[in-house]
């Protein structure tokens, strides 16, 4: 078998991988005559849009030329929530236990920081430790848990001022 049309089979059994508009060129059947075939393809799954492939013949001349087309996607551009991570006071764990927890789960966090949140936690009851999108909200939650802590996850909407101090939840004291 030729290998041109070894390759041209290849790229009709799997259209899916790259969107192409190869051009084949194979050898002439006839002296002085060039013919031209063009196929579509429509898409059947992956791969960007329809291939089409033009073939010409040409005697002692095989080459293949692939243009990629590329398909945008439109996504909508919604900001997502902000939320805040909040520590809880309790009576149990000391100060250095979690200034190194909080250092541990939240990696942006330094000593300094983490003991200014503890300070705030002490006094208030509860601390915003950071804000993030929901899911990394929750992983820092859940990894705050598993040290012992206590700590919830509240949407940004629910608080007022500037986050620094102390989580205050909305008038309604819920979190």
């Amino acid at each position: 078998m030729n290998n041109s049309l070894l390759i041209l089979l290849f790229a009709l059994a799997f259209p899916s991988v790259v969107a192409f508009s190869p051009s084949l060129v194979l050898p002439k059947s006839s002296i002085g005559h060039v013919k031209t075939t063009s196929l579509k393809m429509s898409d059947s799954g992956g791969g960007g849009g329809g291939a089409e492939i033009s073939k010409s013949t040409k005697k002692g001349l095989s080459t293949i030329v692939i243009d990629r087309t590329e398909q945008q996607e439109e996504q909508d551009e919604t900001p997502e929530e902000q939320w805040r991570v909040v520590l809880h006071n309790d009576e149990v764990h000391t100060f250095n236990y979690v200034i190194q927890s909080l250092c541990k789960v939240i990696g942006t966090l330094d000593r300094k920081r983490a003991f200014d949140i503890c300070v705030v936690t002490h006094g208030t009851g509860k601390a915003t430790i950071t804000k993030s999108w929901k899911e990394q909200a929750m992983k820092y939650c859940l990894g705050l848990q598993r040290q012992g802590l206590t700590a919830s996850i509240a949407p940004e909407n629910r608080f007022t001022g500037d986050g620094e101090g102390g989580g205050d939840a909305d008038s309604s004291g819920q979190e």
